[in-house]
């Protein structure tokens, strides 16, 4: 069970991180600091939690609480196509 929660966790915050990392802007939108500020934060933290996993393995412990969030999130993110001003709705 622990290596399929680790797997799922991984899976998920490496599609959260590949997703945020892949946005482009469209031509003419402004740039919000503090939702880059959001997205940046986004990135490293997913990003070094699959990091985290690829390195500890099953030492890692994710829990499943932890894969619910991050499932949710890579909805989210999948959803708005990488925008964090759409999941987030600043306008």
């Amino acid at each position: 069970m622990s290596e399929l929660l680790s797997l799922l966790t991984l899976a998920a915050s490496t599609a959260v991180c590949g997703r945020l990392l892949t946005y482009r802007r469209m031509p003419g939108t402004r740039f919000r600091w503090g939702v880059g500020l959001c997205a940046w934060i986004l990135i490293v933290c997913t990003g070094g939690q699959a990091l985290q996993i690829l390195v500890q393995g099953a030492r890692a412990h994710p829990d499943v609480l932890q894969l619910g969030i991050l499932l949710v999130l890579a909805f989210l993110s999948f959803r708005a196509r990488g925008n964090v001003a759409r999941i987030l709705k600043v306008d």
